[in-house]
């Protein structure tokens, strides 16, 4: 099913047959009919985040179904990521999670960054449009920690306003180079990071097609600085670190100015 194009079924909370109870079960029962949850904007949510996120995440670690977790202005917040930082460490069937437009700082980032780091299942998050202020070098930190083991994450749609988005495009452009060869059947050993060398790469996802549940929220496209005044459809200026980015491996590039 998740391979093909045709519509991926949905469970939109807060329409007048379902309730939270019944949509926490469906995902704890691994229901058939639930790939992408959609719990955006709702009011039932956003009165009581953290208690939700807590009951979604707990059945999310069970979960062998939902594919992508769209959770856009739902009032979540640091203790919501929290609680997802679990449910990542153990799940590996979702492969999309939106967030922008909740109530996310550094600290809760940092939470997913840790979720993360063992994940090998979700491939693409959106964390545009936070109200908590600036992503900080420490969170960013967190993040190229987990990098250091992940390698199925591909796509992060975000904004930095920092230097450590150069060394955070590179290790997103690592992924996707270790995902083409692996989906063409390539070595990929020596772009690996030195944690997993010699190690066996599975991508439970890699050939998963998304909804376009990350893009319906947000304009903008994955990497350090997108901004969310771009057209829908807009290309995408090429990113400063466009030397880097365009050869692989890194090494070969860095001394080329």
């Amino acid at each position: 099913m998740s391979g093909n194009d045709s519509p991926k079924p949905k469970r939109v909370w807060g329409t007048p047959t379902v309730s939270a109870a019944d949509t926490i079960a469906q995902v704890a029962a691994n229901d058939a009919t639930l790939e992408v949850l959609d719990l955006s904007g709702s009011a039932i949510f956003q009165m009581k985040p953290d208690e939700y996120m807590a009951q979604i995440s707990e059945a999310l670690a069970k979960n062998t179904v939902v594919k992508e977790l769209v959770l856009v202005n739902c009032g979540i917040g640091d203790r919501g990521c929290e609680s997802l930082q679990a449910a990542l460490a153990v799940n590996t069937t979702l492969a999309v999670i939106n967030l922008e437009k909740n109530t996310i700082s550094a600290t809760g980032a940092s939470s997913l960054a840790m979720g993360l780091k063992n994940n090998s299942g979700v491939r693409e998050i959106n964390l545009m449009n936070q109200t908590q202020g600036r992503w900080t070098d420490r969170c960013l930190d967190d993040f190229l920690q987990m990098f250091e083991t992940n390698v199925s994450l591909t796509k992060i749609v975000w904004r930095l306003e920092s230097r450590k988005s150069f060394a955070i495009n590179k290790m997103i452009t690592r992924n996707n180079e270790i995902d083409r060869r692996v989906k063409s059947n390539l070595d990929y050993d020596d772009v690996l990071p030195t944690a997993l060398k010699g190690k066996t790469i599975v991508l439970p996802n890699k050939d998963y097609k998304s909804s376009g549940s990350l893009e319906k929220a947000s304009s903008t496209s994955a990497g350090s600085d997108a901004s969310s005044d771009r057209p829908a459809g807009a290309a995408r200026p090429p990113p400063r670190t466009n030397k880097v980015l365009a050869r692989w491996p890194p090494a070969a590039a860095a001394g080329a100015e």
